[in-house]
């Protein structure tokens, strides 16, 4: 089996060798060019150590997941240095192989750790997903381009943590939505208000307590106290 692989192989590099395969190795390019026909995820670059920066084929990008309606989908944008393969040496048959930074385009400035704990996707626009892995500050933090608005999952402090530091957040639920802790508690700095559609029970197995300022209203047709 393996005399026969290695054969096959054999034959596979001296059919690259002649032919149209005149592309080996890998080169450096420069996106020119996202808005794929097809919409199949595929890219054009330039070659800027080539005479002219002469622009490519489609080129396919390559993906850590990719599959008929599934996968991950990741485009570099224009301007951005990738890193070029060519299928069989054919230099009509492109493929990104990965991106690059480089001296103009660097990593995010926050990624940078010594003990290299730092695992970030950052969009174009600043969205981020941050998972540190540093020992005794674990977390996974995702968060708008503001900053502002996040999610944290707090590994030391057993925490599932959920900030607007500015605008709101809204639960939205077709059916139901069910809360169940050992304690809740509900603040707020100003005012609130909860509008019940058509029935409101509340159940509490021991002791219960309203308390008001200067003024509680209760109002209905009919109230019943201890019926």
């Amino acid at each position: 089996m393996a005399d026969s692989l290695y054969s096959q192989l054999k034959h596979a590099r001296q059919v690259a060798t002649t032919g149209d395969a005149t592309a080996f190795g890998v080169e450096i390019g420069i996106v020119t060019n996202v808005k794929d026909p097809d919409k199949q995820g595929r890219v054009k670059v330039c070659f800027p150590r080539l005479p002219g920066k002469p622009e490519s084929d489609w080129a396919r990008v390559a993906q850590p997941a990719a599959g008929d309606g599934r996968g991950f989908y990741w485009i570099p944008h224009v301007n951005d240095e990738v890193l070029i393969g060519f299928e069989r040496g054919q230099t009509n048959r492109p493929f990104v192989i990965g991106s690059l930074w480089n001296g103009k385009d660097k990593p995010m400035k926050t990624a940078y750790v010594d003990e290299n704990t730092t695992v970030m996707i950052q969009t174009k626009s600043g969205h981020q997903i941050v998972i540190s892995d540093k020992n005794g500050e674990e977390k996974i933090t995702i968060g708008d381009m503001s900053g502002k608005r996040t999610v944290t999952f707090d590994v030391k402090a057993k925490k599932f943590l959920i900030e607007a530091k500015e605008g709101d957040v809204e639960l939205h639920a077709e059916k139901k939505l069910v809360l169940e802790c050992e304690d809740l508690e509900i603040k707020t700095s100003k005012t609130g208000k909860a509008d019940i559609g058509t029935t409101f029970d509340l159940n509490i197995s021991q002791k219960g307590g309203i308390q008001a300022g200067p003024v509680l209203n209760i109002k209905a047709s009919k109230v019943d106290l201890n019926p």
